[in-house]
């Protein structure tokens, strides 16, 4: 009996011994990251049936297990990538909204002050004050652009910080995937030591990387005979028991200043979709980059390339003080195009502005696939900020104020056709704010005159007025039609169009219907019914050509022409053109003198130049006039040809003339100034919507925005991530108050013990007294 007490005491020593040791485990592990505590499992030890009744036999420890919820763990996990995902994300674009609410850095105080110096100009442009409000514009524009090309520079700054984050990223999701990996195998061979028995500390350390891993990138587990395999994003493995699947960050196949993050299969790297990775710190940076970084460069952009191709288009449209035409204002870079590194051929993309006010703030993917069966291949167009597709069996293709072509390469220019599955990035304004500069220098050339004068000598006897007239349009259409065929000339952005220098001349043809005269080479795109169809022009034609290569160029009435940045409409004025009626597209400057007679008798004005159309607006209303006809006088209305235009009103008497010139000199002429001025409230992008400080203020506003609503979001993901960290604490956290209360209660049951053993022995001993 007393060897049964005995034992009894030795296991319940033995029991008080571990449950000591597993509570100091606990304290002194109470500062470990991720550390769950552990508690003793213990049962009474099967009992012992003496005389018909059972004795129990003292207790047995069962395990060492750690107090550890899976699915607490799991949100912990999600939480965790979520908070670092809007942190990150959050971190980032505050840099750029305090960039553009900055006073000092923004782009709007500069703005206000270049245009305040253009009406300046305007109200003084001779004299000693005109040449301080001359220098007055050049020094603010230097300033406007040092603004611009500053804020440019500093968001190229912030996407090489983000690159630099995602490579220190991409080494730490590396590492914590290698100490996954190693503890799987770690832990495997633990259990198979011990004979199944869990190895808590190892699997802490494990659940504990898998912690720090979600911070970095959002991954799911499964839990696979005891092994851990981690994926990331749509299912990219990244641990797979003890094998690793490591990460390397490269450079974007369509833009090398761009990294992404590849993976290695069979031998190759494989670029992952930055779509498909979502959460951490990791697809914050994505993030960010796609739909704050990107569209900010880009709207940045817009706003300087709007700038300077609406600026000097007006610019060029005036004269300066030497009387010659202005030319550019500013200097800015175009769209550009990059062929992917995967592409199979040498061929790129020459794109160009067709209309800056219709340009949107996105990037473009162009596409060469294949076509499904007999259908031709086609290119794909889509435009990246919200996926829309268009598609286009040959180029050029117009697609939001771009005009998108094949690049000539090589010398003589020679158009390399892509190989199917070739893609190509197009960049419309990323890089334009950090090009853009002032091209004059001298106070002289600020082409602040109109370069046309209208008069009413003093002999009219009628008190007919005319208003001082302006230059509208650099491009003017002229015709020897018969039938009066030339409808309008619609001008395109001449920011990016052909000089027209010499004049293009074309001849109408039938049989079928077409115009010939485009130069060898020429690429010409036409457009009716909201169809477009592009042709190149060739010596011999080539139906079966991409495009197709014609000799003269199909021609459908009202179908709109479009070559080298200049569009222009054909009209039936009333029937159809002849064959061999000519139509002439040239520059409008220098003004053609013109002298104009009122005839009382029709109540018109005859005199106009021979070859020029008239256009007569009044109101809401436009009528055409084909060369050589009578224009009708109507009080108020506005009169234009050759791409000037002037008001005539008041009472003309039979006989009455009105004199058009050009400026012989520019100076004390303030009218394109005025135009000029004009521009700072005009709606000029946005396809007609808003004014430059009207997009930076959109631009400025959506940074703000998102800034905010980043903000928001790391802070509502921090409080959810503080309460899933408060439930994993309380049910597997270490509470010192309660180890102390076990240290106590094992202590008292370790000296009970010792107590019960020392009665046995005694018992004993008496025993073994009875035998002497």
């Amino acid at each position: 009996m007393g060897t049964n007490i005995l034992g009894i005491g030795q296991s319940a020593l033995a029991a008080a011994q571990m449950g000591i040791a597993t509570a100091g485990h606990n304290i002194s592990n109470v500062n470990t990251p991720g550390y769950s505590r552990q508690i003793l499992l213990q049962s009474a030890a099967a009992a012992q049936n003496v005389g018909g009744s059972f004795i129990g036999q003292g207790t047995q420890v069962g395990e060492v297990r750690r107090v550890y919820n899976e699915f607490i763990a799991q949100q912990v996990n999600s939480t965790q990538s979520s908070q670092n995902y809007a942190s990150a994300y959050f971190n980032q674009v505050q840099q750029i909204s305090n960039l553009v609410a900055d006073q000092s850095a923004g782009i709007s105080p500069a703005l206000q002050e270049f245009f305040s110096s253009i009406q300046n100009l305007a109200t003084s442009p001779n004299g000693t004050a005109g040449s301080a409000a001359r220098q007055a514009v050049l020094s603010n524009a230097s300033s406007l652009v040092s603004r611009v090309q500053s804020m440019g520079a500093r968001l190229d700054q912030v996407s090489e910080d983000v690159n630099n984050r995602i490579s220190q990223t991409v080494t730490g999701i590396n590492g914590f995937a290698k100490q996954i990996a190693d503890l799987n195998d770690f832990i495997e061979t633990a259990q198979s030591v011990s004979g199944g028995a869990a190895p808590n500390d190892l699997l802490d350390q494990r659940d504990n990387a898998v912690t720090e891993l979600s911070k970095l990138v959002s991954v799911s587990v499964v839990n696979q005979g005891g092994k851990y395999n981690v994926f990331m994003g749509t299912g990219q493995p990244l641990v797979l028991g003890a094998k690793v699947s490591v990460l390397q960050p490269t450079s974007s196949l369509t833009d090398p200043t761009r990294l992404q993050v590849s993976y290695e299969n069979n031998g190759s790297l494989v670029q992952l979709n930055e779509q498909s990775i979502t959460g951490g710190e990791l697809g914050g940076l994505f993030a960010f980059r796609s739909n704050s970084l990107d569209l900010s460069r880009n709207s940045l952009g817009r706003v300087a390339v709007s700038i300077a191709a609406e600026f000097n288009d007006q610019h060029k449209l005036g004269q300066d003080l030497n009387g010659q035409i202005g030319k550019d204002f500013f200097t800015i870079s175009g769209p550009t195009s990059t062929p992917s590194g995967a592409n199979l051929s040498t061929a790129n993309m020459a794109v160009s502005y067709s209309d800056v006010s219709a340009l949107t703030t996105s990037d473009y993917r162009v596409q060469y696939l294949a076509g499904v069966g007999p259908a031709p291949n086609y290119f794909k167009i889509t435009r990246v900020s919200d996926g829309n597709v268009q598609t286009s069996n040959t180029l050029p293709a117009v697609i939001d104020g771009l005009s998108f072509n094949l690049a000539t390469i090589g010398a003589p220019p020679a158009v390399v056709a892509p190989s199917v599955n070739d893609e190509f990035l197009v960049r419309p304004t990323a890089l334009a704010a950090s090009s853009i500069s002032v091209a004059i220098t001298d106070i002289t050339k600020i082409a602040a005159a109109a370069p046309v004068t209208t008069s009413l000598p003093s002999t009219n006897l009628g008190t007919g007025k005319i208003s001082s007239g302006v230059v509208n349009a650099t491009v003017s259409a002229t015709s020897n039609s018969v039938n009066g065929f030339i409808g309008s000339v619609v001008v395109g952005d001449s920011y990016n169009s052909a000089t027209l220098t010499p004049p293009l001349n074309l001849t109408f043809a039938t049989g079928p219907n077409s115009l010939a005269g485009f130069p060898v080479g020429a690429l010409v795109s036409v457009t009716n019914g909201g169809v477009t169809s592009n042709y190149e022009v060739a010596a011999a034609a080539a139906p079966a050509a991409t495009p197709p290569k014609v000799v003269n160029v199909p021609y459908t009435s009202g179908a709109t022409v479009t070559y080298g940045g200049v569009s222009f409409v054909i009209k039936d004025n009333p029937t159809t053109p002849a064959a061999g009626e000519t139509f002439t597209l040239g520059s409008s400057l220098p003004i053609t003198p013109a002298t104009l007679t009122y005839n009382s008798a029709g109540n018109n004005f005859t005199g106009f130049p021979a070859n020029a159309n008239v256009t007569v607006k009044n109101g809401n209303t436009t009528t055409s006039y084909v060369a050589g006809s009578a224009i009708p006088y109507i009080e108020g209305s506005t009169i234009s040809f050759n791409g000037l235009s002037f008001t005539v009103s008041g009472a003309y008497t039979n006989g009455d003339v009105v004199k058009i010139a050009g400026n012989p000199s520019g100076t004390g002429d303030n009218r394109n100034a005025t135009l000029l001025g004009s521009l700072q409230t005009k709606n000029t992008m946005g396809s007609g919507t808003t004014s430059f400080q009207g997009a930076y203020g959109q631009f400025v506003s959506n940074v703000g925005n998102k800034a905010h609503e980043m903000e928001v979001s790391k802070s509502a993901e921090t409080k959810l991530l503080s309460q899933a960290l408060q439930a994993q604490q309380s049910e597997s956290g270490v509470n010192l108050d309660e180890e102390a209360a076990n240290l106590l209660r094992y202590q008292q049951a370790y000296q009970a013990a010792g107590k019960l053993m020392q009665i046995a022995s005694q018992l004993f001993d008496a025993l073994l007294a009875l035998g002497r």
